[in-house]
């Protein structure tokens, strides 16, 4: 059935191109004609979109979404300690836990897409803790999802890994069950990082990503610590190795690059690789500020995302829009240093980029994933019209969101999910989640 979204009082085609009451027809799972007064099909369901703005859906480049049973229980820890004293002892109560009760991948993805979905993200890339089960909660849903699927071989405890072979087995496996290109759910590569993989393993997925032409996706030079071993070990920055692995190309999401210097910042801009930015996660962290203005000057795409629950809280792409745009300001002293249009690219075309899909703008043929705002909010009035994309970026909330849809689906509609039963899933969490959290002081590990 067709789906019609009429009386736009802003239509955000992509975040440079703004245009005042318009339609937007959607045939299938693609964007089919955009314009003033488009003649309603006699099939059509319609969405009246008056007096709010129309957007592509926001994209969250990186998530754990498993981390959504960690939300707010780690307060003013740097990352090693963290990950020894939160995430290891949490990711040992689940992969137990998960034994007895295989709802648990659900629910865990359940709530975090759930969250996604009102806030207006209608795709992520999700790392860490691989279950199957999360591509069933997007499918139910109608979300699109992009599952980097993990991989370590040193460092991590190695009672949370697999053997070195069954462990590549498995994801090739797992690449040919659930990578689905053409309809919601994709699979990447996403060797953890430098440090928890060695180089034969580096080798190997690239290797991989060039044969089966899938993303990878790996956390580099988040701290300056991160930097400093490598040099030690290899004599090589962080950027300078991905390089020599054969990973550096438009297919590579390098996540943080917070410590990166000007050489590693050329690299990454002839070389074609996108930059995933985690604003508030690296600023709970400690972690320092990306270079992201150097980036964009030097033509690196850099796409916006929340990290993970356990170093955020939130997955709210409008809280991080603003935190990069404030950030870049502050770290360069200069308040024109990132505008509310680069803010809001960095989270349509350039996070569609990284994801590898055809979103990110409001064009025909593109893919029907486009959220409705509702703009009759007290802090969005009144609403200038001089410049929409920073009263947007500066004051839009995630629950000013009304409509999502996905694919050319209807997914939230006035605020309510229409794909499950939001209230049902909330109450299961809670029940499942007070139980994990009394367990986890149980498990300790040796790292290093």
């Amino acid at each position: 059935m067709p789906l019609l979204i009429r009386n736009a009082k802003y239509l955000f085609s992509d975040p440079a191109s703004v245009e005042r009451d318009m339609d937007v027809l959607i045939d299938g799972n693609t964007i089919a004609a955009v314009g003033h007064s488009l003649t309603v099909p006699a099939d059509a369901e319609v969405i009246d979109a008056a007096g709010c703005a129309v957007l592509p859906g926001l994209i969250n480049t990186h998530n754990h979404l498993y981390q959504n049973f960690l939300k707010g229980i780690a307060a003013g820890i740097p990352l090693v300690p963290w990950c020894n004293d939160v995430l290891f002892p949490t990711v040992g109560v689940l992969r137990d836990a998960v034994k007895s009760n295989a709802r648990i991948p659900w629910l865990w993805t359940a709530l975090a897409t759930i969250e996604m979905i009102r806030g207006g993200v209608t795709c992520c890339i999700d790392m860490d803790v691989t279950y199957a089960e999360t591509l069933q909660v997007w499918q139910e849903m109608g979300f699109r999802g992009i599952l980097a699927y993990t991989l370590t071989n040193r460092w991590v405890p190695a009672e949370l890994r697999a053997a070195e072979d069954e462990m590549r087995q498995k994801t090739l496996d797992f690449i040919a069950a659930y990578h689905r290109p053409d309809e919601l759910t994709r699979v990447f590569l996403a060797p953890s990082t430098l440090f928890l993989c060695d180089d034969d393993l580096m080798h190997w997925v690239a290797a991989q990503s060039e044969r089966l032409d899938l993303g990878v996706q790996i956390h580099i030079s988040e701290t300056a610590g991160e930097v400093a071993e490598s040099m030690q070990e290899t004599g090589l920055r962080p950027v300078e190795r991905l390089e020599r692995f054969g990973l550096l190309n438009e297919r590579l999401s390098a996540v943080h690059c917070v410590h990166i210097d000007a050489p590693e910042i050329a690299t990454l801009a002839h070389t074609g690789a996108n930059v995933v930015h985690c604003p508030k996660s690296n600023m709970k962290l400690a972690d320092g500020i990306a270079p992201v203005v150097p980036l964009i000057a030097a033509g690196v795409p850099v796409a916006v995302a929340t990290d993970g629950a356990a170093s955020n809280d939130l997955l709210d792409m409008w809280e991080e829009m603003r935190a990069a745009l404030l950030l870049a300001r502050v770290s360069t002293n200069d308040a024109a240093a990132l505008s509310p249009q680069d803010a809001l690219r960095m989270a349509t075309l350039d996070a569609a980029r990284t994801a590898r899909i055809d979103a990110g703008a409001i064009r025909p043929g593109r893919l029907a994933d486009v959220i409705v705002v509702d703009l009759n909010r007290a802090h969005l009035q009144p609403f200038h019209a001089a410049d929409p994309a920073n009263m947007l970026v500066f004051c839009t909330r995630a629950d000013d969101v009304r409509d999502t849809i996905i694919h050319g689906r209807v997914v939230m509609r006035e605020r309510r999910i229409i794909t499950l039963d939001e209230a049902e899933v909330l109450a299961e969490a809670v029940a499942v989640e007070r139980e994990l959290f009394e367990k986890r002081s149980l498990y300790a590990f040796n790292t290093r």
